[in-house]
């Protein structure tokens, strides 16, 4: 199993390798959001902004739960094994987390402008 674990995280690896640039630009572009938003914006609209990133994410992460298995033309019925549910789900969360922690500096930003 943990050979499993071990080829699922060295695949994805060896997927975004190439696109490392586009990870790098994507990373500036939120740190600047981020000084910008931590500059113009008050705690409160912090924690105003956060529902409405939360349902971002939330969405994200059922959509990917959803359509990763039709995207890559599998079913639900070729989750067969543990691990293979837990990739999935997975997945699911960490993108509704990066949807979340990239969209909540913009959006605080965005309800103080």
């Amino acid at each position: 199993m943990l050979y499993n674990i071990w080829m699922s995280i060295n695949v994805v690896y060896e997927m975004l390798l190439p696109l490392l640039w586009l990870v790098v630009l994507l990373g500036l572009a939120w740190a600047a959001t981020l000084v910008l938003a931590l500059k113009r914006a008050s705690m409160s609209q912090w924690r105003r902004s956060l529902p409405i990133t939360a349902l971002f994410g939330l969405v994200a992460a059922a959509l990917t739960f959803v359509f990763v298995p039709i995207l890559t033309h599998a079913g639900f019925s070729d989750l067969y094994k543990f691990i293979d549910w837990l990739f999935l789900i997975g997945t699911a969360v960490a993108v509704g987390v990066v949807l979340m922690v990239a969209t909540w500096p913009g959006l605080t930003w965005l309800k103080k402008t």
